[in-house]
């Protein structure tokens, strides 16, 4: 019977590729994917629905027999699906799980939500040790889900150092998941990720490998083709930059393409801060690509393209890689940055205070590509990493001009067929036309002052003078 509903999906994502707005085709799919118990898979067939057309009947009615599945009820289920269709946000899952009910100690917990609201209200208030254990209490429940796996590496990785017991404490959790064969893929990332922060580099490769080769054998597109060809351990292609302009939009429309096989993780880190790793480490991040078939793989840690010597750290392991940079108006991308900072807990000052304080600091700066350790003791580099023209300098001083895309965000999202095109020429792939759009990892926040954003521009307007001139291309921010 599952090798049957797996021909069916096949049968149905190929009929995607001819007309990819077949909204009748992703009814079918995600209810084959329900059948499966694949329950991440019929999340993003009902999300992508949605998009295309948010009235549609069909689709919710898979969405609300999986939601009732999983235990929610009346007001949830069309507040979940609100969610589906504004954007793609594992946070935004806990923020609504936790306005719609409220659990007060753990003793209270009977469900995987009831968990998820536990942990969602310790990580705000930085208790980070009790989040982890709600996290795990919400895995251990229901894991066929992703969105507690990412959320607890998030805040492993990202909120705080974890202790050597701690870290033993959830390697062994994940053991036992992966013993009850209960698990995402995503838990082998997460495992990965704990063994190597435990220093057991040889082990999180292990570790990396099996989650790579339990998602290409989901990927009903790619398996048949895949297991039977020869391979090589190479990456394709890189979105070195930069952070707050659309990576991660760009990076989520890259891998709904046929031939891009996708990394553990969007975001390796591996040039600027993991180097030390070593080339075999960040290899098992990635599928090993067979020879035929034109398949590619890559990466998109954004803050590669203004992080020192790492051009130099990537020409060295991969010489003839294809580089991607998206670029956005600066001075949004520099509000976009303080509000991430702000939310992250990592910014205390006002908007002006931040901006007005870095203006002065790089005013007193006469070479701008020599900032100092004493710039960093104050500033965040909200408007350092909208100096666009001196990373591209260094980073083509090195590679030749033919292995760079450079795009606006601009016009990813204004106009995304036709900027996504040119992504697919540049990789010399076929051409593919995505059924929605949505904005991955996208943030909201008040409108700035009229008189602040002036200055910052003014700032700016020199420099991207620059880069119009050295680039040859206009991007007409204003």
């Amino acid at each position: 019977m599952e090798y049957q509903l797996k021909k069916l999906v096949t049968h149905y994502r190929k009929s995607l590729q001819i007309k990819p707005e077949n909204l009748v085709v992703y009814e079918k799919i995600a209810e084959l994917y329900y059948e499966q118990g694949e329950l991440d898979k019929t999340l993003e067939f009902c999300q992508e629905a949605l998009q295309i057309q948010p009235d549609l009947a069909s689709v919710p009615k898979v969405l609300n027999k999986m939601l009732q599945t999983l235990g929610f009820e009346g007001e949830e289920i069309t507040a979940f699906q609100n969610l589906l269709q504004s954007k793609l946000d594992y946070e935004s899952f806990d923020i609504l799980l936790s306005r719609s009910q409220t659990v007060k100690t753990p003793t209270d917990v009977k469900t995987w939500k009831d968990a998820i609201v536990l942990g969602y209200d310790f990580k705000e208030k930085k208790q980070w040790d009790e989040a982890i254990t709600a996290y795990m209490k919400a895995i251990e429940i229901e894991p066929s889900l992703s969105f507690s796996y990412f959320t607890l590496n998030y805040i492993i990785n990202y909120c705080f150092t974890p202790e050597l017991n701690q870290l033993e404490r959830i390697i062994a959790f994940y053991y036992q998941l992966i013993q009850r064969r209960l698990t995402s893929p995503y838990a082998y990332v997460v495992l990965g990720d704990m063994l190597t922060k435990q220093g057991k580099v040889s082990e999180a490769i292990i570790a990396y490998k099996v989650a790579i080769n339990k998602t290409i054998h989901l990927n009903q597109n790619i398996t048949n083709k895949y297991i039977n060809s020869p391979k090589i351990d190479d990456v394709s292609f890189l979105i070195i930059g930069m952070g707050k302009a659309g990576t991660f939009s760009l990076y989520y429309y890259l891998c709904q393409h046929p031939q891009i096989i996708p990394a553990t993780d969007k975001e390796l880190h591996f040039f600027n801060k993991n180097f030390d790793l070593g080339v075999d480490w960040y290899l098992a991040h990635f599928p090993p690509l067979p020879v035929e078939g034109g398949f590619l793989t890559g990466e998109a840690t954004p803050w590669y393209l203004g992080s020192d010597e790492v051009e130099k750290k990537v020409f060295q392991l991969f010489p003839k890689i294809k580089l991607i940079a998206i670029l956005r108006n600066p001075v949004d991308r520099a509000i976009s940055h303080y509000y991430m900072n702000l939310k992250l807990m990592k910014e205390h000052r006002t908007l002006e205070v931040a901006m007005t304080s870095e203006l002065e600091t790089l005013k007193e700066i006469i070479d701008l590509t020599q900032v100092s350790e004493k710039y960093w003791q104050t500033e965040k580099g909200y408007l350092w990493f909208g100096l666009y023209f001196y990373f591209l300098e260094k980073w083509m001083a090195i590679f030749p001009r033919e292995q760079f895309l450079i795009l606006r965000s601009e016009d990813l999202y204004n106009q995304t067929n036709k900027t996504m095109k040119q992504v697919y020429d540049f990789l010399e792939i076929t051409d593919y036309s995505l059924s929605a759009h949505p904005k991955v990892n996208s943030g909201s926040y008040s409108k700035t002052n009229n008189k602040l954003r002036q200055k910052i521009d003014d700032f700016f307007h020199p420099y991207n003078q620059k880069l119009e001139d050295y680039l040859g291309m206009k991007f007409n921010w204003k």
